[in-house]
C-alpha cells in the first residue's frame, strides 16, 4: 500500500511538464498565469453560488448549485494541478483529481437531465411581471372592496340607527340570535342587558301567542309560507305588553335545511289601539244605528198608527166637532191645516212647542216664512203635485225657523182635503220633531269621516313606507356589481311598488275598501314598460278589462303580484332579439262572481317538457303561491306563445 502511494506521489518517473514547452519563460508565464487565474475564478464562483443559496433559501433546487459549486472546485483544481506539473511530474495525482472532475461532472449532468423541464416550468420574467402586474390588480380590486364593505357596514350600522324597526339576526344552528339596539331599546332594555340567545326572544313572547308564533316559524321553514310575518305581545322590561309586527325570511341550504332567518321588529301599539278603539266606535256606532233604526220603525208605526187613527178623527169631525178638537190639540205630534196659498188656518199646541210661536203669532205667518230656504223648494215642488193630483200625500224631512231663530228638524208629513167637486180645500200637515235624530246622525256622520281619514291615512303611510324600503333597494342596488343579484334587487323593488300602487289606488278610491282594478292594471303595466325600457313599436300591449271588477286589499295585491310577474317574464323572454310581438291582459267577472285574469303572449313559448313546479325560480313559485293564496286555479299553456289563465271566486 505504501508502495502504491510512494508511486502516486512520486516525480523520479517522469519528466516536468515545463520540458514539454522547453522551459521558455514566455509560453511558461502563459500557462501559469492562465491556469492560475482560472483556477483562481473556479474556486471563487462555488464561493459566490454557496452565499446565494445561503441567502436565498427560497430558490427552488439549491443542491443543484452545491453540485455545480462541487464541479466547478473540481475543474479549478485540474488547473492549479497543471500549474504543478510544471515543475512537479505528479501526473498519477493529477489524473485521479481530472478523474474526480470527470466523475462529478457526469453525475452533474444526470442531475441535470431531468431537471430541465421542471426548470423550464419556472416563469419567466415577463410571466412574473405579468403575475405581479395581476397580483397588483388583485390587491387593489381586494382593497377597494374591503373600502366598499366598510362604506355597506358603515351604511347598515347607521341604518341600524336610524331605522325605528328593531333588527334580529338569527343563526339557526347555533341558536345565536343578534338583536340590534333598536330592537333591544323598543322593549326598554339597554343594549348590555339582553344576551344573543334565541331563549331572550321566545321567554317574552305572550303566552297565550307563543304556539301560534312558533306554527307560524314552522310552516315558514317548512315553505308552506314564503314569508314570515306574525303580530304578537311581547313583554316589556317594566312588565307591560307591546304588540309587535314580527317580519322574517329564512335561508336555506342546498339540503332543504335551514340556516339563518334574519327579520324586522316593529311597534304597532298605536295601531293596535287605534284599530280597538275603531272596533269599539264602530260597534258603538252599529248599536246606535239599530237602536235609532228600531225608534224610526216604532216612530213611523206609531206615525202610521196616528195617521190611520186621524183618518177615523177626520171622519169622526163630520160627527162631533168637539171629539175632533179634543183629538187635534191632545195628538203627540204637531197638526195644522193650512190654507193653499201656505198661510196657516189651525195648529195644535204641539206644533206650537215646537216651533215656539202661539197660535195666533202662526197664523199671521205662512209655512214658506219660517221654512229654510235650502229645503222650500223641494217642499213646493211636492205640494205642486199634490195640487196636480200626481201624489196623495208626501213626506220629508226639513227645516224650520223657531221664534228664537234657532232650527228645528222636523219629519212633515202632508195631505191635501178637497172639496167634493174636487177642488183644493186646505192642506192637513204632520210634524214630527226629530231634532235629536239629527244630532245622533251627524255625530255618527263625522264618526264615519273620522274613520275615513284615519284608513286614507293607514293606506297613505303604507304606501310611503313600500316606496321607502323601494327606495331603499334602489340605493343598495347601486353597489351590486353582480348582474343576476341586481336584477333580484330590481325585480323586488318592482314587487313592492305594485303592493304601493294598491295602497295608493286604496287611498284615492271614493270606496275605501276596495279599488277599481282594471284601472289599476293600466297603472302597472305602464310602470313595467317603463322599468324595462320596452319599445312600443316593438311590443304591443292589448287589454280587455271590465271595468266593473272592484277588488279589496286582500285580493288585489296577490293579483296585483301576478300581473306583475307574468308580464315581467314576457318582457324578459318572449320577445328576443328585437323579436316584435303583443301582450294581451284580460279580467273580467262572471255572474256567479267568479274572476277570471289571462296574461299571455305569442312571444317563443315555453319548452315542452315545461312544469313550473319543478322550476327553481322565484316568479313562477310566488305565482303558485298567490294563487293558491286566493284559492284559485291556474291553467298554463306555452305551445304557441305563453298563456297564463287564473281563475277565483270573489268573496
Amino acid at each position: 500500500m505504501m508502495e502504491i502511494l510512494n508511486n502516486f506521489f512520486s516525480t523520479s518517473q517522469f519528466i516536468p511538464h515545463g520540458h514539454c514547452y522547453l522551459w521558455k519563460p514566455e509560453l511558461v508565464w502563459l500557462h501559469l498565469v492562465s491556469d492560475v487565474l482560472t483556477g483562481l475564478a473556479y474556486y471563487s464562483i462555488p464561493v459566490m453560488l454557496v452565499y446565494f443559496v445561503r441567502k436565498r433559501r427560497d430558490v427552488p433546487f439549491g443542491w443543484m448549485f452545491l453540485m455545480f459549486g462541487i464541479f466547478i472546485v473540481a475543474c479549478g483544481t485540474t488547473h492549479l494541478m497543471d500549474v504543478w506539473t510544471l515543475w512537479y511530474p505528479t501526473y498519477w495525482l493529477s489524473g485521479l483529481i481530472k478523474a474526480i472532475t470527470a466523475f462529478v461532472s457526469i453525475l452533474t449532468a444526470i442531475k441535470l437531465v431531468p431537471l430541465i423541464p421542471l426548470a423550464l416550468a419556472i416563469p419567466s420574467p415577463a410571466q412574473l411581471e405579468a403575475a405581479n402586474y395581476q397580483l397588483a390588480k388583485e390587491v387593489a380590486e381586494r382593497i377597494r372592496t374591503e373600502e366598499v364593505l366598510r362604506e355597506s357596514e358603515q351604511r347598515w350600522q347607521l341604518a341600524l340607527r336610524g331605522n325605528n324597526d328593531g333588527i334580529w339576526d338569527w343563526n339557526v344552528k347555533t341558536n345565536e340570535v343578534f338583536f340590534s339596539p333598536r330592537w333591544k331599546e323598543m322593549l326598554g332594555y339597554e343594549n348590555h342587558e339582553i344576551s344573543n340567545q334565541l331563549d331572550e326572544r321566545l321567554r317574552r313572547v305572550h303566552p297565550d301567542d307563543l304556539d301560534w308564533v312558533t306554527q307560524a316559524v314552522q310552516e315558514h321553514f317548512a315553505q308552506k309560507t314564503p314569508f314570515y310575518i306574525t303580530e304578537h305581545r311581547v313583554l316589556c322590561k317594566e312588565g307591560t305588553y307591546k304588540w309587535i309586527l314580527d317580519r322574517g325570511q329564512a335561508l336555506w341550504d342546498e339540503d332543504g335545511n335551514v340556516v339563518r332567518m334574519a327579520g324586522s321588529h316593529t311597534d304597532i301599539t298605536e295601531r293596535k289601539q287605534a284599530e280597538e278603539a275603531l272596533s269599539s266606535l264602530l260597534n258603538q256606532l252599529e248599536s246606535k244605528v239599530e237602536e235609532r233604526t228600531a225608534e224610526l220603525t216604532r216612530i213611523n208605526e206609531s206615525l202610521q198608527a196616528e195617521i190611520t187613527e186621524r183618518q177615523r178623527i177626520e171622519e169622526a169631525l163630520r160627527e162631533s166637532e168637539q171629539r175632533f178638537r179634543a183629538a187635534f190639540h191632545q195628538a203627540a205630534v204637531g197638526i195644522a191645516h193650512l190654507a193653499i196659498d201656505g198661510s196657516w188656518l189651525l195648529v195644535n199646541q204641539k206644533l206650537c212647542d215646537i216651533l215656539g210661536y202661539t197660535p195666533e203669532e202662526l197664523q199671521l205667518l205662512t209655512f214658506q216664512d219660517i221654512t229654510h230656504p235650502d229645503d222650500l223648494n223641494a217642499d213646493l215642488k211636492y205640494i205642486d203635485q199634490i195640487l196636480a193630483d200626481n201624489i196623495q200625500t208626501y213626506s220629508m224631512e226639513k227645516r224650520y225657523f223657531r221664534k228664537d231663530s234657532s232650527i228645528v228638524w222636523v219629519n212633515l208629513t202632508v195631505s191635501l182635503m178637497r172639496e167634493v167637486s174636487g177642488e183644493p180645500k186646505y192642506f192637513i200637515s204632520v210634524s214630527e220633531d226629530i231634532s235629536e235624530r239629527k244630532q245622533w246622525e251627524e255625530q255618527i256622520q263625522a264618526s264615519l269621516l273620522e274613520k275615513e281619514v284615519l284608513l286614507k291615512e293607514i293606506y297613505h303611510r303604507v304606501k310611503n313606507n313600500l316606496q321607502v324600503i323601494s327606495s331603499l333597494l334602489s340605493l343598495q342596488s347601486a353597489y351590486i356589481k353582480d348582474k343576476h343579484d341586481l336584477a333580484i334587487f330590481q325585480q323586488s323593488q318592482q314587487r313592492i311598488a305594485s303592493m304601493a300602487l294598491v295602497h295608493e289606488k286604496l287611498y284615492q278610491s271614493q270606496d275605501l275598501a276596495r279599488i277599481n282594478f282594471g284601472e289599476y292594471i293600466r297603472d302597472l303595466v305602464a310602470s313595467l314598460f317603463t322599468a324595462y325600457e320596452v319599445d312600443e313599436d316593438a311590443i304591443a300591449l292589448t287589454t280587455n278589462i271590465d271595468e266593473q271588477v272592484f277588488l279589496g286589499l286582500d285580493t288585489a295585491i296577490p293579483c296585483s303580484l301576478i300581473i306583475h310577474e307574468l308580464v315581467s317574464n314576457s318582457l324578459k323572454y318572449a320577445f328576443p332579439a328585437g323579436k316584435k310581438g303583443t301582450i294581451y291582459i284580460e279580467i273580467y267577472k262572471n255572474n256567479n262572481h267568479q274572476v277570471t285574469l289571462t296574461v299571455s303572449d305569442d312571444g317563443i313559448g315555453l319548452p315542452s317538457n315545461f312544469n313550473f313546479k319543478k322550476i327553481a325560480s322565484l316568479g313562477w313559485q310566488l305565482v303558485d303561491a298567490l294563487t293558491n293564496q286566493l284559492s284559485g286555479n291556474l291553467n298554463i299553456q306555452g305551445a304557441m306563445g305563453v298563456e297564463c289563465q287564473v281563475t277565483f271566486t270573489l268573496i
